[in-house]
């Protein structure tokens, strides 16, 4: 199999492993790259004839070419912004494709990484003897490079380890869900399940008494708890009860205990001013299968 065919079979197998929604979203900004790419350069080359004819017929006067073309604030074109703009979208491309998976599947992706795997990287030694010639080489190579989407998928399976998206979200979910729930110096849990109540323990909260009233704050470890007492209550990154949706969209509440009245699973939370957080669920079962599933598994 020569190197051509590989890289082909590679690409068909990475868009296989998408939804079609996911299809239809790269390959809409596939198309709307390939038509930047080609509509730019002739962008230039109108710009140049409209350079020339304005020069030719302002000869006589002496007059700046750019006079009818250009104003300090407005319109202002030329041969080098056209070609910055040709090369900065290769890694826009890039950032669209990346980001939009890891918003529709919450995980996180280094798009550095892929950018500088895809992207030639310009060179960074000025003082080198062929400098020079390493930038040419370089414009050249920008100027003729076209990504397809599926190269910058297989980046991200790289980064995955090869999980689909949906695994590789929930695969960081329980991740930070475990760190939140252990000490990594001693290997000890920093909770207790009391029945059906899985107590946070260690500055789990804070409180503060303010003249207009108390407020109780949730420590970020707790957060992330949460998040996962979410995705157990829902099997879901995208349904989530509004009861939980409104304490994860923010840290501070005067509501102690607070209640969530729209889950099946997770039935309160109550903040103590020693820092303690008391996760109480709907049955032992409930609580025992969250702590099994999303707190114990070493990722």
């Amino acid at each position: 199999m020569d190197l051509l065919t590989k890289f082909e079979n590679i690409e068909m197998k990475a868009d296989t492993r998408i939804s079609e929604a996911d299809r239809i979203f790269c390959k809409a900004h596939q198309a709307a790259y390939d038509n930047a790419r080609a509509s730019l350069p002739e962008l230039g080359f109108i710009w140049d004839d409209m350079l020339g004819q304005q020069k030719e017929l302002l000869a006589p006067t002496g007059t700046s070419t750019e006079t009818y073309l250009a104003t300090y604030d407005g319109l202002k074109l030329s041969d080098y912004a056209i070609r910055q703009q040709l090369h900065s979208l290769h890694p826009r491309f890039i950032c669209q494709i990346v980001s939009y998976f890891s918003r529709i599947y919450h995980f996180s992706i280094n798009t550095d990484d892929i950018v500088y795997n895809l992207v030639p990287q310009e060179p960074g030694d000025r003082w080198r003897e062929n400098y020079k010639e390493q930038v040419e080489n370089y414009t050249k190579e920008l100027d003729k490079l076209s990504l397809h989407y599926t190269a910058v998928l297989e980046q991200i399976f790289l980064q995955t380890g090869g999980r689909a998206f949906y695994e590789q979200a929930l695969h960081e979910l329980k991740d930070k869900c475990h760190q939140a729930s252990w000490n990594a110096d001693t290997g000890s849990p920093r909770f207790e399940l009391k029945k059906s109540t899985m107590q946070l323990t260690g500055h789990a909260c804070s409180f503060r008494d303010w003249y207009s009233g108390n407020e109780w704050s949730l420590a970020d470890r707790t957060n992330d708890i949460l998040q996962g007492i979410a995705h157990f209550e829902t099997d879901s990154f995208e349904s989530i009860p509004d009861s939980l949706l409104k304490i994860l969209n923010r840290y501070d509440s005067p509501e102690n205990p607070y209640e969530f009245p729209d889950c099946e699973k997770i039935q309160s939370l109550r903040m103590f001013k020693n820092g303690r957080v008391d996760l109480k669920f709907t049955s032992e079962a409930h609580a025992s299968q969250f702590i099994e599933d999303y707190t114990k598994t070493m990722c």
